[in-house]
């Protein structure tokens, strides 16, 4: 007779091979030998999960974490399928006539349909981070690396949704002498969003129901710091929407922003047009829902929308989240830029772009897919283009860039430059910490893949491995070159900052430990920034 550990291993490797009833039924072989084994039935969730039974995974997660609440995967896996679970049933909680106007619209839109779809009860389990929120970035980026956050600190979360920045920055600033306001024009969204942060404990959150081009008239003071992440390009006024909230932005404050990128949603913009066209008689909006994931089931290989997507993607984020699907392919408003119109219309509010950077699950090789010497190499008579005309090009030579993301402030230099004789760099996570340690070894290299499906080969100088090998999180970037006797000049640090294995501050500004990460160190190394947490 086989162990249940035996069982249990070659039910893993029959579900990555697709054979999931032969691994289910080791799986509960398994199970009844040994009736207190959580692995087993975490792996039942994963094998049920796989073949999109998302209640019967949860039920196994749930009984894994029960029997054994230390395994974090587990924990992390129930959370993200608690959160699953809501785009699965939000079809349900379609809204009625869209008449009105565009703004009346979109605020139908999200009391019926919260976005992103979050269910409180995750946050027991798993917590969400958002990448531009990340504090050691937005110090390094938005106040010079120079900001000490024991010290009063106020943020701004506009256009709030359920919560994501909210919590996470809560989280991050819990105990300090911070306040948090977060606006939003859903009162489902808000709901949602004061429910996960009474599961955490967390208070120093101020809530308003309302738009944000009136934040300036609810008096609720100046702000250090603003993040608005995928909102501005749903307004009828993008550029009204940036005036208000630069507004209200402190002296010396600055802020995140995402918004559409045109060259990476153009397949998405061609289908919007289609299912608008095609679902043009249909009255309710469950029914234009309905027969528009009949289109998008069926669509030929051929089809653009499939191909940039993949099958798989179709099936599991938009087939399977009613939430998603509406908000990507059937919203009433949106409006996407390039990379140069995102300058101009940062510079419209009288604003100046720090830097682009990843957000949520993309990869954090983004801030190098801005830069055209990636794209085309040893091209010294492209070196005379404007800045804005070089990353336009390199987003037409990319094409997979959807989303834009910048840190932006009124100071045209207020980031820190982490190759800076003063600037102290630290591993912003745990894997960026393995990635350091693995390319200070001799000979080391690394191939990075990036997100548009290209790669290249990172080899460290040995003068760059010995300095990665010194950092420590408290000595300056001359303090080390220094010791070891290297010219800083001859260190390269363009791609470990560029894909923020390091972050940087001053001797001024705060320390912040690594983030606990599950990504692997993988070869090639499919690099992502932490996005979820197990807790």
């Amino acid at each position: 007779m086989k162990s249940p550990e035996a069982l249990n291993n070659l039910a893993s490797t029959q579900c990555a091979e697709g054979r999931y009833d032969e691994a289910e039924a080791n799986c509960r072989e398994a199970i009844r030998l040994r009736p207190n084994f959580p692995q087993a039935y975490s792996n039942l969730g994963v094998i049920a999960a796989s073949q999109g039974k998302m209640e019967e995974a949860m039920g196994a997660f749930r009984t894994a974490v029960e029997q054994d609440p230390t395994l974090l995967d587990v924990r992390l896996n129930l959370g993200v399928m608690l959160n699953r679970l809501v785009g699965n049933r939000s079809g349900q909680n379609l809204f009625g006539s869209q008449q009105g106007s565009s703004a009346e619209a979109v605020r139908r839109h999200y009391e019926s349909l919260p976005f992103p779809p979050r269910d409180p009860e995750a946050e027991r389990y798993a917590m969400k981070v958002s990448g531009p929120d990340i504090l050691a970035k937005v110090n390094q980026y938005c106040f010079g690396g120079a900001r000490d956050f024991t010290k009063p600190f106020r943020a701004l979360v506009a256009g709030c949704g359920t919560g994501d920045s909210v919590i996470w920055l809560a989280h991050q600033l819990k105990g300090l002498p911070a306040e948090i306001v977060a606006i939003d024009l859903s009162e489902a969204s808000l709901t949602v969003a004061k429910a996960r942060a009474e599961v955490r404990g967390l208070k120093n959150i101020r809530w308003e129901h309302g738009s944000l081009l009136d934040v300036a008239m609810r008096g609720l003071g100046m702000f250090d710091y603003v993040t608005c992440l995928g909102v501005l390009h749903h307004l009828p006024d993008p550029g009204a929407g940036l005036l208000a909230l630069e507004s209200v932005l402190a002296e010396g404050g600055a802020m995140a922003l995402m918004l559409y990128g045109a060259v990476g949603r153009s397949h998405i913009y061609s289908t919007q047009r289609l299912l608008r066209q095609l679902t043009a008689g249909l009255d309710h909006p469950a029914d234009q829902l309905e027969f528009a994931k009949r289109v998008i089931g069926n669509l030929a290989p051929t089809n653009e929308f499939r191909r940039r997507e993949g099958a798989d993607v179709i099936r599991g984020t938009y087939l399977a989240d009613d939430t998603n699907f509406w908000d990507t392919l059937m919203h009433s408003q949106d409006r996407a830029y390039t990379a140069s119109q995102v300058r101009e219309y940062v510079a419209g509010a009288g604003l100046h772009v720090q830097g682009f950077v990843s957000y949520g699950g993309n990869a954090a090789t983004t801030a190098l897919q801005y830069d055209l010497d990636f794209h085309v190499p040893d091209a010294a008579h492209l070196d005379a283009l404007p800045q804005a005309e070089r990353e336009d090009a390199a987003e037409a030579l990319d094409g997979s860039l959807s989303l834009h993301t910048v840190y932006v402030s009124r100071n045209p230099y207020a980031a820190l430059d982490p190759t800076a004789p003063e600037a102290i760099l630290a591993p912003m996570s745990d894997l960026a910490r393995h990635v350091i340690a693995h390319l200070s070894k001799p000979y080391a290299d690394i191939t990075i893949a990036l997100r548009n499906g290209g790669g290249f080969n990172y080899r460290p100088m040995t003068a760059t491995q010995t300095f990665l090998a010194s950092i420590d999180g408290r000595r300056s970037n001359g303090e080390i070159a220094a010791s070891l006797g290297v010219p800083l000049q001859a260190v390269e640090l363009r791609v470990p900052t560029a894909l923020h294995w390091v972050t940087a501050r001053t001797a001024e500004g705060t320390a912040f430990a690594p983030l606990p990460d599950r990504n692997r160190l993988t070869f090639p190394l499919l690099h992502s920034e932490p996005s979820t947490l197990p807790i």
